[in-house]
């Protein structure tokens, strides 16, 4: 056997980051989360357990709460304007419709079969959102994380 067999070729190279870290190490944390909550809401309509929007409690927490969910509804309609990534526009879309339309049912009043329904209706936006957000952190990811080829050494073969 001579040399070359023994030895395997080393393809891996070095990985390169055409970013900060600290914005590289965030996306791929978000990602994970977002693939976490992803996990977790399948498996919640897979059961058929729903969060369904309850009638707001006429307290200063319900109140809140909701106040709550109305600005951060009206943020995600904004960051639909705002980025130009088209996944995670449609996204940030999807995701302050969910809002929404949580925050609208929880002041009217209708039936608890309405109820379901909107509840069904909201996972699977929330899970298309999160989907699409999952797709646009990959595709940035992609485009910022890449492999530079081994270099050989500078005498050539020896």
């Amino acid at each position: 056997m001579n040399e070359e067999e023994k030895t395997p070729p080393s393809s891996w190279g070095e990985i390169t980051v055409d970013s900060d870290w600290l914005t590289t190490a965030g996306a791929a944390l978000l990602f994970i989360v977002c693939s976490l909550l992803l996990v977790r809401e399948i498996w919640h309509f897979a059961w058929g357990h729903f969060a369904q929007p309850a009638q707001v409690r006429r307290d200063f927490f319900g109140i809140l709460n909701e106040v709550y969910k109305i600005i951060a509804s009206i943020l995600a309609f904004v960051l639909a304007f705002e980025i130009r990534e088209k996944s995670a526009k449609v996204g940030c879309f999807l995701g302050g419709l969910s809002l929404a339309a949580s925050s609208l049912l929880s002041f009217l009043r209708v039936s608890s079969c309405a109820f379901h329904t909107a509840a069904m209706a909201r996972s699977v936006v929330w899970q298309v959102a999160l989907v699409l957000f999952l797709v646009a952190i990959a595709q940035w990811l992609k485009s910022v994380v890449r492999r530079v080829p081994p270099t050989e050494p500078p005498g050539g073969e020896s």
